[in-house]
Formats: C-alpha cells, structure tokens, sequence
C-alpha cells in the first residue's frame, strides 16, 4: 500500500513554534569595542582606534553571518571620523598651532608690521597697536641687528624646570636670527585667561636680550617677560656683525 503523502503532516517542515526556539544573533564583539572607543569623542587616539576597530568589525560580520552588529561598526567608523578632525581642529586653533610652528610664526606679523596678524597671535596691548607703531619697533630693531629671518626655541638656556605650568604666563626661551647674525631673547606666551580659566595660548610679550646695547621690550605697557636665569658666561649671548643704528631704541 503506497504511502500517501500530506505536507501538512510533513515532520521536516518547522513549524511556527520552532521559529521561537532558534537562538538569536550574537553581537558582534569587535563591533561593540568600535563604539566603545568612540564614546571619548574628543580624545583623537581613542576615535582613531575606534575608526580601525570598526573596520575590523565589518570584516569580521562577512565572515562571521551569524552575529550583528554592522550599524554600529559603521556608526563607529563615521562618529570617529568626525570626531577626529573636529577635535584635532580645535586643539590646533586652541594651542597646539603654536607649539608646533613655533616662536617664527609669532614674530612674523610683528616684522611685517601686520595688524591683522598680530591680532591672530597675539593679546593684550600688543594688538592695539597700528601698523606705524608697529613699524617703529620694527626700525628700532633692524637698525641694531639689520632684518629679521627667523626665530627657534633656544638651545642654550633651556625652559627650567622650576618654571610652574600651572602659571597663566610662561616664558619661552628664544634665538632670533637676523641679518646680521643670531640673538638671545624671552617670549611670554599666555597659557590661559585668568579671570575666565579658558585655554589662549597667545604670545603677550618680547624681551631682545642684548648685554651689549641694551634689551629692547615689546610692546609698552606690557610686563616684560619673567626674568630667567643668566646667560651661561661661557658662552656668546649673540654673534652679530656691527650695523649703522639709524634709530635710537627703547631700552629697559
């Protein structure tokens, strides 16, 4: 006797019942780290990882179908993305442009006599002066020591370590050159605002050190830079050839 048969008694067929019973998707673990690491969104390091974590987490979900999880490898790949060039943005503007370009940037705007410039470094008296007065500090300094080229944190009188960075106002140890050769000086980089507690990183002051003709400060009005140590005496505080002095500088 044939066997008739009923595909609704077909026992091979799941039933609406075992579609409860099956176990549901894991998430994907490397997926979950990925955001994890996005969760700091203005840490750059972090959001980095969690960008490379993310595209690990995709490449794990191909080959891994059973767990979930995509969407937020893909939410932590954008977010970190983002995160990493908006905040990496305001760490530039908020300081860390002076750091690396240094103290030629500073002193660009001032040998060019560039209000505009001076406002975008600068604070404090410095940036109300006008592009003439600007001009005649400028005279003042290449009549000694002929036309500015270039400015780098000094070698020779290291920041000392005494120097607290819990202080508003530090002073930065510098070596211009000039047309005439190379010359000590201190700049005195604001670290925050006092009354607000909010990051500046500005430059507020200059002092040319010269033992010879005196040292020169910029601007009026502003307090020179906090003395550091002397020069080491056996060593040259400047290698300058002789120039004409048209002008006769301020001196303090």
């Amino acid at each position: 006797m044939n066997e008739i048969s009923n595909p609704q008694f077909n026992t091979n067929t799941p039933t609406h019942s075992d579609e409860f019973t099956m176990p549901a998707r894991s998430w994907n673990r490397t997926a979950v780290l990925a955001a994890m690491f996005c969760i700091p969104f203005f840490c750059p390091p972090m959001t980095l990882v969690g960008v490379g974590t993310g595209a690990l987490a995709l490449r794990s979900l191909r080959k891994n179908k059973e767990t979930k999880g995509a969407w937020l490898a893909w939410s932590a790949i954008s977010v970190g993305v983002v995160a990493t060039i908006l905040s990496t943005w305001l760490f530039w503007i908020s300081g860390l442009r002076t750091i690396v370009l240094g103290p030629t940037v500073a002193l660009a705007p001032l040998f060019a006599s560039d209000p505009q410039g001076m406002k975008q470094e600068w604070a404090g008296p410095a940036v109300e002066l006008s592009q003439e007065q600007l001009a005649a500090f400028t005279l003042q300094v290449t009549s000694r020591y002929g036309n500015f080229v270039s400015a780098q944190v000094s070698d020779k009188r290291p920041t000392p370590l005494e120097q607290s960075w819990k202080r508003s106002m530090v002073v930065i140890p510098i070596t211009m050159q000039f047309a005439s050769g190379a010359l000590e000086a201190d700049l005195g980089l604001e670290r925050f605002n006092e009354k607000t507690g909010k990051s500046s990183m500005v430059w507020r002051s200059l002092r040319i050190i010269d033992p010879t003709q005196g040292n020169m400060i910029f601007p009026e009005g502003e307090p020179a830079p906090p003395e550091l140590p002397a020069l080491d005496s056996g060593k040259p505080a400047a290698n300058l050839k002789p120039q004409a002095p048209n002008a006769l500088p301020q001196t303090r």
